[in-house]
């Protein structure tokens, strides 16, 4: 038995291909034997390539051809070169071609008598499709990075596409887009009035805050079904920790034993 899959690029609203379709892959199977049942992982990753490297180049080249003309005045742009481009998608790295284009006399100053407009790299300036640069950011939070960079290219094709260092950048760089994001939201906080006087503590050099719930072992007594421990900490510059164990619940006496036990396990060791 022979497969055969073929890509056909039709115009909007038409079925009819295009005669410079062709096939993407062939699959042979042996007649009567269940051997090799349905795709295989390196033919899945290969027909993946190939349907996403078809995909990207006419998807680009549809794209570009409405880029040739200006969009103040609409004079054609003159054509001034073309380079290779890149593209990293999850189903593995693209290579399109990227035109170089002239820009408009229009746009053009004392400063910049003549320029060139990159029109491709101005709308994908990463280079990366959103999918890709989430799946990194999620399985490099999870396992260590060359981990996730391995699973990845094990259910992918992604040989050539990501590293471990990629990722890690990828992180890190979401991770100061969330400091960033967090900085605007205090900004917006309001303000405190110019007479009123704050009350900082100048020796201590950082705070820490955790908490968790417990649920007690025999609630049918009316000892309250959980309660909540919150602990915290904090970091002097010129003395040892201090840490203040807090648990608000229903029983009094609940409270004091968790308190307890909680001091007992955790605390102690964590002053040694």
């Amino acid at each position: 038995m022979r497969l055969i899959i073929e890509a056909r690029l039709a115009d909007e609203g038409s079925d009819t291909g295009h005669d410079d379709d062709g096939a993407l892959a062939v699959i042979d199977r042996l007649d009567g034997s269940l051997a090799d049942l349905g795709l295989t992982l390196a033919e899945g990753r290969s027909l993946l390539a190939k349907v996403q490297a078809e995909l990207v180049s006419k998807q680009v080249d549809g794209w570009f051809s409405g880029q040739t003309h200006c969009h103040c005045c609409g004079a054609a742009l003159r054509h001034k070169d073309s380079r290779s481009t890149v593209m990293r998608t999850v189903y593995g790295k693209v290579t399109v071609l990227s035109p170089r284009l002239w820009a408009c006399a229009c746009q053009r100053s004392a400063r910049t008598p003549r320029c060139v407009v990159h029109p491709l790299s101005k709308a994908l300036p990463n280079r990366a499709t959103p999918e890709l640069e989430y799946l990194q950011a999620k399985w490099a939070s999870h396992l260590p990075y060359r981990q996730a960079t391995a699973m990845l290219k094990e259910v992918l094709p992604l040989d050539k596409g990501i590293s471990f260092s990629g990722a890690r950048d990828r992180v890190r760089a979401i991770g100061k887009q969330l400091d960033a994001d967090i900085e605007e939201d205090i900004a917006k906080l309001p303000q405190p009035v110019a007479d009123i006087q704050l009350r900082e503590a100048s020796h201590v050099a950082t705070v820490s805050v955790d908490s968790a719930w417990l649920r007690h072992c025999d609630s049918v007594r009316g000892l309250g079904r959980h309660v909540n421990l919150v602990a915290g900490r904090a970091t002097s510059r010129t003395v040892r920790q201090s840490f203040t164990p807090m648990c608000t619940g229903k029983s009094p006496q609940l409270r004091r034993d968790s308190i307890s036990s909680s001091i007992e396990t955790v605390w102690q060791p964590m002053n040694a």
